[in-house]
């Protein structure tokens, strides 16, 4: 460290290429700005990683430095950018990791929602199948496709009594179906038949 000499002396031959000169400023002034760096950042190790940064482009930029000025107001500010810039970058990869990972959560969710879909229409259509013709006539209509009754009742030829019975039918034995057999998808199943329109 060069002692004695003023910060305008320092900084001229920091212009020049002293590395003295460049040292004595980094002993100097490296504390505050440092202190300036963690109190935008608050986090010790990257507050000296941007410390480093700050000096770095100190050395790079040496030529352009204006002795008359105050080098401490210049340190200050070139601290404040990098910090900023870092936060930004930061705010940037945070963000775009989370679309990222939200786009793979959406995709995998797509995917896994077509094939529980799939199952469980083939599981739909096994309980169906298992009622008389003109039950399962009944019963796709009401449930499957969200007929009325009186709709059903002039599509199939029949009373709206006999649909009603039929659905009543139909539902008590999907019910037993599904306690006997139900499995994993019992309970969706249930909202399905009996919650849907």
């Amino acid at each position: 460290m060069i002692r004695d000499l003023s910060e305008e002396n320092l900084l001229y031959r920091l212009k020049s290429g002293d590395m003295k000169a460049f040292e004595s400023l980094y002993e100097l002034y490296s504390s505050v700005i440092y202190n300036n760096i963690f109190r935008l950042i608050k986090n010790r190790t990257v507050s000296e990683d941007l410390l480093q940064d700050v000096f770095i482009k100190i050395w790079e930029n040496r030529e352009k430095i204006d002795p008359k000025q105050s080098f401490v107001a210049y340190l200050f500010i070139c601290s404040r950018n990098i910090a900023f810039n870092f936060k930004r970058r930061l705010k940037l990869e945070i963000t775009s990791s989370l679309n990222s990972n939200y786009s793979l959560v959406l995709h995998t969710n797509a995917v896994d929602d077509w094939l529980e879909k799939k199952e469980v229409e083939q599981y739909i259509e096994r309980i169906i199948n298992e009622l008389p013709e003109q039950r399962q006539r009944v019963f796709r209509l009401a449930k499957l496709d969200g007929k009325k009754y009186q709709e059903i009742a002039d599509d199939l030829g029949i009373s709206i009594s006999t649909v009603k019975d039929h659905l009543v039918k139909a539902n008590k034995f999907v019910k037993k179906y599904l306690i006997e057999n139900g499995g994993l998808n019992a309970l969706f199943l249930t909202f399905y038949f009996f919650l849907k329109k």
